[in-house]
Parts: structure tokens; C-alpha cells; sequence
């Protein structure tokens, strides 16, 4: 479980260290440590809050767990989908002169299959677009980002007061209400974490995100 974690957490950082790139692709970034430690804690407090409150979620109810867990991930899963049906747009024009209508279609859903699972257990730092030729939406607005976290703390706290009133005292020899406690604390502490990082520490709030200081620097490591 610990590898998992570090795993998940290695590839989160590498999520918003992409985004940061897509978003300025004209302009080398290297992040600074103190902007790469606070990724750090950000993504470890995120998922490890999370991931806690699933596993515990799903033992406490098990199979009655199944509908919950699934409907999460569905939203997830069709949120681009609905996007793009709602603003009436056609699939990308470049994606459809290098493939066959249905390979396209067949890419986007393994796209999107991805993108669900990322923002199942952490934020993906990215937001798809389907109806773009680049897929990714680089405008990455503070929107995007408040209601995927305001949406994952509700679910946090409905998943972490079914361990406290159905499953805690079965499950733990120690007190289910701290336990319950502290996992939506340090997902709030994450969600600090997060708002410092693209407040004061994101890269668009220095000359490095800008694209004509991009050829007067040196080349990221």
C-alpha cells in the first residue's frame, strides 16, 4: 500500500509539473524547491487522505459501497463528455484527418477512461476539452479547481461519517472519531497546500512563465 501511495503520488506531481509545461509550451519552467516541496506535501496529504477514506469506506459497507464508489467515478468519466454535447461542437478537425471516425471516438474514451481515474483519487491539474485539437484545456481556470475540491470534500465527509457510525468500531482497536477527524483535516490541509502553491508559487506569477524572457534563460534540467 505504501509503494501504491508513493507511485500515485510521483505521478501526480508529474501531472501538474505537465500542466505547468502545456500551459507555458513556449517557455522552459523549472520549478524552484520550495514550489517542488509544496507540490510534495499538497499531493501527499491529498491522496493519502483520500485513499484512506476510500479503503475505509469500502470495508465498512463493502459490496454497498459498489453504487457510491461507481457513481463518483461515472461523473467523472462523462463530465467531458457532457461538456462537449452541451456546447455542440464536432470532434477536433486534425484528429479526424489522421484517424477513422471510430479509431477517434476510441481514443477519446480511453482519454477520458484515464482522465476519470486520475480524478478519482487526486486532481489531474488539467481539465479535458474534447472539442480542442489539443484536448487539454490550458486556461486551467481557479473554477475548475474549486469545484473539483469542494465536490471531493463533500464526498470525503459523507464516506468518512459512514466509517464513523457503521463501520469504525469494527474495522480499528482506536478511536474511529479521531480517525475520521484527521482525514478530513489533512484533506483540508491539502487543499491549503494547493491554494499557496498556485497563489504564491505558481510559475505565471514570475518572468520565468513569460515566453519573451523564455530565450534570455537558461535551459531547464
Amino acid at each position: 500500500m505504501t509503494f501504491s501511495l508513493i507511485s500515485v503520488t510521483y505521478g501526480a506531481i508529474h501531472c501538474n509539473i505537465l500542466a505547468i509545461q502545456i500551459k507555458y509550451d513556449n517557455t522552459n519552467i523549472r520549478l524552484q524547491p520550495i514550489e517542488f516541496i509544496c507540490i510534495m506535501i499538497w499531493r501527499c496529504l491529498e491522496i493519502t487522505s483520500r485513499v484512506v477514506t476510500l479503503v475505509l469506506f469500502t470495508t465498512s459497507l463493502k459490496l454497498k459501497s459498489m453504487p457510491f464508489l461507481l457513481t463518483i467515478f461515472s461523473v467523472s468519466l462523462l463530465a467531458p463528455w457532457l461538456e462537449f454535447w452541451r456546447s455542440g461542437a464536432h470532434l477536433p478537425s486534425n484528429t479526424k484527418k489522421n484517424l477513422h471516425p471510430v479509431s477517434t471516438v476510441f481514443m477519446l474514451i480511453m482519454i477520458t477512461l484515464l482522465y476519470a481515474a486520475i480524478n478519482f483519487s487526486c486532481w489531474s491539474a488539467v481539465k479535458l476539452q474534447l472539442s480542442s485539437e489539443e484536448i487539454i484545456d490550458k486556461r486551467q481556470k481557479w473554477r475548475h479547481r474549486i469545484l473539483h475540491y469542494s465536490v471531493r470534500f463533500l464526498e470525503n465527509v459523507v464516506m468518512t461519517s459512514v466509517f464513523r457510525f457503521f463501520g469504525g468500531k469494527s474495522l480499528l482497536n482506536c478511536c474511529d472519531s479521531l480517525i475520521a477527524t484527521q482525514l478530513i483535516i489533512t484533506y483540508l490541509l491539502s487543499i491549503g497546500f494547493m491554494f499557496l502553491f498556485y497563489q504564491y508559487l505558481h510559475p505565471e506569477w514570475s518572468d520565468k512563465a513569460l515566453p519573451e524572457h523564455a530565450e534570455n534563460r537558461p535551459e531547464a534540467m
